[in-house]
């Protein structure tokens, strides 16, 4: 979902998720990277364009993509 919406580091990870030896630190850093990487991306986009300081797309790419992983804070 993150590769999908446009994030980097994402796209270079491998999909490990939903398998249950994965560290739920591997899914947290992954969703903090890429939060970081769409509000670099979308820094300029007017703020009624946004949602915490991202693109609509991309605030709700990163929120299904922790609610998939079953993360809900990072």
């Amino acid at each position: 979902m993150l590769a999908q919406a446009g994030s980097q580091t994402a796209a270079k990870s491998h999909p490990v998720h939903g398998k249950p030896d994965v560290p739920v630190s591997y899914g947290t850093s992954l969703l903090a990277s890429a939060r970081d990487e769409f509000r670099a991306a979308d820094k300029n986009l007017p703020p009624k364009d946004k949602k915490s300081d991202m693109s609509i797309a991309h605030y709700n790419a990163i929120h299904s993509a922790a609610k998939t992983m079953g993360i809900d804070r990072w």
